[in-house]
């Protein structure tokens, strides 16, 4: 198309060439922005792609494997757990042990 078919249909849709020319601009200006705001995301997933390549690592570099390492995890969950019920039994055994005193110190 010539330039001046161009010209009569920006006019023909009164849009002036200045408009016209501020509007490329805009959308240059919001392509470039995306363009930068990808880049950024570029670079905060490759920082993330790299911590974990290191997490990989260190779990990989182990002795043992995942299925042991899943295992110990497992074992020591079961620790935990009979912690915690240990901790709750003494704790009970402490109320217990408060309120004979208490009771103690109530009586004449």
């Amino acid at each position: 198309m010539s330039s001046s078919g161009s010209k009569s249909k920006i006019a023909s849709e009164g849009v002036t060439p200045d408009q016209a020319v501020k509007r490329l601009e805009n959308a240059v200006n919001a392509a470039l922005k995306q363009v930068e705001s990808l880049r950024g995301d570029i670079v905060r997933m490759r920082t993330q792609g790299e911590a974990l390549e290191s997490l990989l690592k260190g779990v990989t570099s182990s002795e043992e494997g995942p299925r042991e390492l899943i295992e110990k995890i497992h074992i020591i969950e079961e620790e935990n757990r009979d912690l915690r019920s240990r901790l709750d039994e003494g704790r009970a055994g402490v109320e217990r042990l408060l309120a004979r005193v208490k009771f103690l110190e109530e009586k004449p």
